[in-house]
């Protein structure tokens, strides 16, 4: 059981702090054991400019999420009345909290293996030692891009395509501790305050996750595993804009989303499966014209994506969704040869991504069903065209379901999301199970694991090649389905996973395509979706 202190400004915390606390106590492996309370907060720099200020409060309105991270819960809400808090009034410097003696002493007779900060400014001195383990800390950015704050702002200002986040153990250098955990999400383009809610959400999952670690492999070989060597950023420390800077950064901001938006009027989003035969096992450039595109009707107001192609008796079928943009709703359709259509499973629901696989001498489907909150599986009882709800096999919403079949039994990557605040792009989970026919799922205990925009959602089937298991992998860091990043599995066990990417294949935007996000094999051919504007 390990023991954990909060360092507060106040007894009345944010909603993504207290959500942090439950997940922690959720783990059944932590008790609280103080909450250290600053008598006299102090914001770490002056007041910010008045038009940031501004600027801050609008988008806030405008932006209002109902799942707010940011929402005042008292203390007591979440945590019994049992829990000792201790008021303490630090020397504060100009930037810097530190402790005097006595406090120091007070807050060791709690005996903390942890002290995480949720309030107070930069610390120094003997506390950051004073824990087993130290003090950890969030940084919601980037340190290697921003460092300072405000958080998630910079990123949204200055067009960088993924917000990071890291919880550290801090040290006496400003932002140059050992990395615990690290993550990125895309970064919101319009809005910084949807940008900091998402981190924000995110993060709260992070300490939880640490504390699995360190329970399972032990104090000694979690620190050589899984923490990073101490940082060393040299970027930047920002600041909130002076008014100047702020007048150009939001004039800036609003001329290129109603630019966005124009162009959204005028081009929608559209998804286009074609084959083609030229993916070689290395960066590059992936051109429409090497392409042969499987295309709806003209007129129809439709589009395809995630294309899942089977060879049967000599006949290739191409299993895909078929979006209707009218009824903003996907269902599952097999195309031939010839390139026609026929509708083979359709829902209440969204479905999409027809995950499929021939066992027993019968063919098995899992589309994705996210929309549902469940994933079921499908058995083919005409091949091609007819098929039967075989069962409920996953109660969880889950994306992009994946599996991959070995001699100990059934894989199941999927992308979820740790709070309904998170993106469904950003975190992959790993399940395993003897049979997917009357699954009994195990939990990986690595799980999320990958957790990052840029390679973890799935992007079609696990492949084999020269003795080698590749994932091809969703990077949706510029946009939703940017590129894919084929990473290589080198680990895969009930207790170990791991994967390096190999390489990378781009949409050539010279072209049209602003991206693509499943890829399958058939042989020596490969089928793709790509992403356009029409």
């Amino acid at each position: 059981m390990y023991r954990i202190g909060f360092l507060l400004d106040s007894l009345i915390i944010q909603a993504w702090q207290a959500e942090t606390i439950r997940k922690l106590l959720s783990t059944g492996k932590v008790e609280i054991s103080v909450f250290v309370v600053n008598d006299s907060p102090r914001p770490s720099g002056g007041n910010s400019p008045v038009l940031y200020r501004i600027y801050r409060k609008l988008d806030r309105i405008l932006f209002k999420n109902s799942l707010d991270a940011f929402k005042q819960v008292p203390l007591s809400q979440i945590i019994p009345e049992t829990v000792p808090i201790l008021s303490v009034n630090p020397i504060q410097k100009k930037y810097r909290d530190n402790f005097s003696e006595d406090d120091l002493k007070r807050i060791d007779t709690f005996n903390s293996d942890i002290l995480i900060r949720f309030g107070f400014r930069i610390l120094s001195g003997e506390i950051l030692n004073l824990p087993k383990l130290g003090v950890w800390s969030f940084h919601h950015g980037d340190p290697s891009i921003y460092r300072g704050g405000p958080p998630a702002f910079w990123e949204v200002m200055c067009q960088i395509p993924a917000t990071g986040c890291v919880l550290m153990r801090i040290n006496e250098q400003l932002d140059q501790g050992e990395m615990l955990y690290q993550t990125h999400t895309q970064t919101d383009p319009l809005s910084v305050q949807r940008n900091a809610n998402r981190i924000f959400w995110m993060s709260a999952s992070f300490p939880a996750r640490v504390i699995q670690s360190l329970n399972s492999l032990g104090s000694n070989n979690w620190k050589r595993k899984d923490i990073s060597s101490t940082s060393n950023f040299s970027s930047s420390i920002r600041k909130p804009p002076k008014t100047r800077s702020m007048l150009g950064l939001g004039l800036n901001l609003f001329s290129r989303n109603l630019k966005r938006k124009l162009l959204e009027r005028i081009k929608t989003p559209h998804w286009e499966i074609g084959w083609t035969s030229n993916l070689s096992f290395k960066n590059q450039v992936l051109l429409t014209t090497e392409v042969q595109l499987i295309q709806p009707k003209k007129g129809s107001r439709s589009f395809l994506a995630d294309p899942f192609p089977i060879l049967e008796e000599d006949k290739v079928w191409v299993f895909a969704e078929q979006f209707d943009k009218r009824k903003k709703k996907g269902h599952i359709v097999v195309v031939d040869e010839e390139g026609n259509f026929t509708p083979v499973i359709e829902e209440d629901y969204h479905l999409s991504y027809p995950f499929i696989w021939k066992e027993d001498g019968g063919y098995w489907m899992i589309p994705e069903s996210a929309d549902s909150g469940k994933l079921f599986l499908y058995q083919a009882r005409d091949f091609p065209f007819s098929w039967k709800k075989y069962g409920l096999i996953f109660e969880e919403e889950a994306y992009d379901p994946t599996l991959w079949k070995t001699e100990e039994g059934y894989w199941l990557f999927v992308n979820q999301k740790s709070h309904p605040g998170c993106s469904p792009f950003d975190e992959l989970y790993l399940y395993y199970t003897e049979s997917i026919f009357t699954p009994k799922w195990i939990s990986h205990p690595k799980n999320p694991i990958v957790s990052d925009v840029r390679c973890s959602r799935p992007a079609g089937s696990l492949f084999q090649k020269d003795g080698k298991l590749f994932r091809p992998a969703q990077d949706s860091e510029k946009r939703y389905g940017h590129r894919i990043r084929v990473m290589e599995v080198k680990q895969l066990t009930l207790s170990s996973y791991h994967e390096e990417e190999s390489y990378r294949i781009e949409p050539d935007e010279n072209q049209g395509n602003l991206g693509l996000h499943t890829m399958n094999a058939l042989g020596d051919r490969w089928i793709v979706d790509f992403y356009t504007r029409k």
